[in-house]
């Protein structure tokens, strides 16, 4: 045998046995699915109860309001009030540890999930042509047909466009911040909901019956009259064959599955990311600034249910009033009477501060929010529209405390879940912390919303790039993976 027939049966064989291995992957994450799902909701509930002890520490008036046991809850208010900021701390800290525990786990939850999601987008990527039956020189494991790892391929490429999805970096975003833990737990519930998508669709293809068997027998059989002619050609495709399964950048191109999203996708990042960037700076600086403000101020408490900034914090961040897409505002609840708040400053309440921030500062402020918002919704929206198919979860309320109430959802048309619990921590609410002269809550909470929104700025510059790089070629590359193999004499 050649030198060229030996590296071409190589090739073959490994390209197939990958392929058949990715199809196991597939089938045995499937089987294992409800497990794997059942788990992840545990850490969901947990989170929810984090964010529940976490909100017990400074409880707001609505806690007493709300409550059909108001002499208790009342006592509740009350002791979270007489509670030491040096204890509150400690506890915030103790919960904030707590967190990093149970988001080990389901980072390696995800990991799990990661292989799952690899192998069916390099089944995507895999050529249907290699699997014609007329092929005559693989030899499939007996049990597995050319036809049955055809409708596999095909299946995954029905579905790849959910993985998008998932194109986010999971430790970054997954950081143990107790002030995102809302975020948290809705992303991963968001997560579950796809994934229970994704494997419900692909058990429904001819893979249930998919049983591997891998045994010493020769997959390739080169024995066929090959001229050294269709040998060098075949050997040139497999080897472009296994470059695409391996190239990100038309991986990428290819979950998209037509150009046109691609560009659209490029074009609006393009247009939107040098602005998403000097927000995220201004949020920052505001953060720091806000420290500096609110040493040694003394700030006022606000009296009895009325709404109002806190201090001059809420002046100089800007964001008591959260915009929504189109205009809508964000309807909240505090003592049980629907609050609308509207991008005007009237239903905010300032209270008494020796912090002098000018109307116009707030006002640049409140702005700096209002385009991050509108500019991240519109590149989710764009990533979305690709896979549109999926079921309306993302607008899905989490469970428990964390759900919205039917007012607010009709608000949340479109609203981005990176904004989750901006409506509750913005909501005036005594913070003793404010007086203390250290860093102080609604900086920690911006600084930690920063860094998440950050992370996913920086994923979908990632999408972005492998876009511009996949797109230069993804005609060709699709071509390759369209083209016949199996041809002699041609």
């Amino acid at each position: 045998m050649s030198a060229a027939r030996k590296d071409l049966q190589e090739a073959l064989c490994c390209y197939t046995a990958d392929t058949l291995i990715d199809i196991d992957t597939v089938k045995e994450f499937c089987r294992k699915s409800s497990k794997w799902i059942l788990k992840r909701e545990k850490e969901v509930d947990m989170m929810i109860d984090i964010k529940t002890r976490a909100d017990y520490i400074d409880l707001c008036i609505g806690h007493v309001t709300k409550s059909q046991t108001k002499g208790k809850a009342f006592l509740e208010y009350m002791k979270s009030k007489v509670t030491l900021q040096g204890t509150a701390d400690s506890r915030r800290a103790e919960l904030e540890k707590e967190l990093a525990a149970l988001l080990k786990s389901t980072l390696e939850g995800l990991g799990e999930l990661d292989c799952f999601l690899d192998a069916v987008e390099n089944l995507a990527v895999t050529s249907l042509p290699l699997f014609m039956e007329e092929n005559q020189v693989l030899h499939l494991p007996g049990g597995i047909s050319p036809v049955m790892v055809q409708l596999v391929i095909i299946a995954a490429r029905m579905h790849c466009p959910h993985l998008i999805e998932f194109k986010r970096d999971a430790d970054a975003f997954f950081c143990p911040k107790l002030q995102n833990v809302e975020v948290l737990a809705y992303q991963l519930d968001k997560y579950i909901r796809t994934t229970e998508n994704i494997c419900e669709k692909l058990e429904k293809s001819s893979f249930c019956e998919f049983r591997l068997k891998m045994n010493d027998d020769t997959l390739v059989d080169l024995a066929v009259d090959l001229s050294e002619d269709d040998t060098q050609r075949m050997l040139h495709h497999i080897n472009q064959l296994e470059e695409l399964r391996m190239n990100q950048s038309f991986r990428m191109v290819f979950l998209f599955q037509e150009d046109e999203p691609c560009s659209d996708f490029i074009d609006k990042f393009k247009e939107r990311q040098p602005r998403m960037e000097q927000s995220l700076k201004d949020l920052e600086e505001h953060a720091v600034q806000l420290d500096r403000m609110n040493k040694g101020a003394k700030i006022s408490s606000v009296a009895g249910s009325s709404v109002g900034a806190v201090g001059g914090v809420l002046s100089i961040v800007g964001l008591a009033l959260i915009p929504v897409t189109a205009g809508v505002s964000l309807a909240l609840t505090m003592t049980g009477v629907g609050m609308g708040i509207t991008s005007g400053v009237n239903s905010a309440v300032t209270t008494a501060t020796e912090i002098g921030v000018n109307c116009t500062y707030q006002k640049k402020a409140r702005e700096v929010f209002e385009s991050f918002m509108e500019d991240m919704q519109c590149l989710q929206d764009c990533l979305e529209e690709v896979a549109s198919d999926i079921p309306d979860i993302g607008q899905a309320a989490v469970k428990g405390p964390l759900a919205l109430s039917k007012s607010a959802r009709a608000g949340l048309i479109g609203l981005n879940s990176l904004f989750l619990g901006m409506d509750i921590f913005f909501i005036c609410k005594d913070s003793m912390s404010l007086a203390k002269g250290s860093e102080n809550e609604v900086s920690q909470f911006i600084r930690a919303r920063a860094a998440l929104w950050r992370s996913e700025v920086d994923s979908m510059q990632t999408i972005h790039d492998l876009l511009c790089e996949g797109l230069k070629i993804s005609e060709e590359n699709k071509a390759i993976l369209r083209r016949q193999f199996f041809q002699r004499g041609r």
